[in-house]
């Protein structure tokens, strides 16, 4: 009894029923025990009665009701976005791609009309094997499998996280705008695209051609969200880009028609513009890469200083990220041992020491040391590596 009970459990939301694999026909001998030593029997005269005890199971009716009006609900909100499932599911075999597709796009209006789909289509999901496999559901089979389609394709990158597919997909539209780099890591060879070279202009009309709008501009905010949040690890000073994300997001979720997707799109491009600017802004600075970009942008947070006093402060940027890149950040686990974080935090002190005394006070140098080395400490791992070892796009 214990074994069918556990096989029987149900678990969280996603398992509504269970369902039991009945070996040897257990389960007809666990009824026999039940007649004559269980309290089936109390009714007939005892523990010798003969009656059988109720089968511990929801009626299969019930269950097909369920199932019934979940697929409906999902059905109907897909005609609220504009997409029949019923042509789907009768397309022919060369059409059905082009379909899901079309129903795709539609589910990726917005971030809410897209999560809304994917609720329902769980929902449908678990009733469907809540009833399987019983005959009774065969009647949903076809509807079922087009509903999961559907939301298989618009997870198809969420399950791989790979950004590249999503900037391939904007590549075939822009032909050779967007240019592909191999990149000679420590560990492995990967594959970068570099946005930078994305022809916008291009990409603008070519995106007023293509019927899927509302995907590639879901695609393209996954693209930049997916960046924003490698830059904002790097440097913790962007908070102003993400702030301007936000509200770029705010307005494509209220969005309901094709201008507001054209507006979208239009936006998101200005945005990955100014995103390519401020990483090549490392360059113009003269600074060795991102990472002294962010502790020159760390010592000069709130100072108004001269040209001389800006060329001084990011020759002490450059220093403080070597010293420590030299000796402590190479060792594993240097934020685990006390005496490391010690040593740290003095390499980063005694350097600031050097910042010009006519702008920095000594209170003002303590403030920036502890920036500085929370900012280490947040972004360094130890052992050579760190969130600057990017594992995304380029742009």
């Amino acid at each position: 009894m214990q074994t069918i009970a556990r096989a029987n459990r149900v678990y969280d939301d996603e398992k509504e029923n269970g369902l039991i694999v009945d070996y040897g026909n257990v389960y007809k001998q666990l009824e026999k025990a039940y007649s004559v030593y269980g309290e089936g029997g109390r009714g007939n005269g005892g523990s010798g009665g003969k009656t059988k005890p109720g089968k511990p199971v929801e009626k299969l009716i019930e269950l097909e009701l369920e199932l019934k009006k979940a697929i409906q609900e999902t059905k109907q909100y897909l005609k609220s976005l504009k997409f029949d499932l019923t042509e789907l599911i009768e397309a022919k075999p060369m059409a059905k791609i082009g379909k899901l597709k079309d129903a795709a796009d539609c589910v990726c209006l917005n971030d809410k009309t897209r999560a809304t789909f994917e609720i329902m289509a769980r929902n449908v999901f678990r009733k469907y094997k809540a009833l399987f496999p019983e005959a009774e559901v065969r009647a949903y089979i076809k509807r079922h499998n087009a509903i999961e389609a559907i939301y298989s394709l618009i997870n198809q990158k969420v399950k791989t996280a790979d950004v590249t597919e999503i900037m391939m997909e904007l590549q075939s539209i822009v032909s050779d705008s967007v240019s592909l780099k191999k990149i000679e890591a420590s560990e492995k060879e990967e594959v970068y695209i570099d946005l930078g070279s994305l022809d916008f202009d291009k990409l603008k009309a070519a995106f007023s051609k293509i019927a899927r709008k509302n995907t590639v501009v879901y695609d393209l905010k996954q693209a930049i969200n997916q960046k924003l949040q490698q830059m904002l690890k790097e440097n913790p000073l962007r908070i102003d880009f993400y702030e301007r994300y936000k509200k770029i997001i705010e307005e494509y979720n209220r969005g309901k028609s094709l201008e507001d997707t054209l507006k979208a799109f239009d936006k998101l491009n200005e945005f990955i513009q100014d995103l390519s600017i401020e990483e090549q802004r490392a360059v113009r600075e003269n600074l060795n890469g991102q990472e002294a970009l962010a502790i020159f942008d760390l010592l000069k947070e709130g100072k108004k200083l001269e040209p001389k006093e800006l060329k001084a402060v990011k020759k002490i940027a450059i220093e403080t990220l070597e010293k420590l890149q030299t000796e402590k950040l190479k060792i594993d686990k240097w934020r685990e041992k006390r005496e490391i974080k010690a040593q740290v935090k003095n390499i980063i002190h005694d350097t600031l020491l050097y910042l010009p005394m006519t702008s920095y006070s000594d209170e003002e140098v303590e403030s920036k040391s502890t920036s500085i080395y929370q900012h280490i400490y947040s972004n360094y791992y130890g052992g050579g590596k760190s969130v600057y070892q990017r594992q995304n796009i380029l742009i």
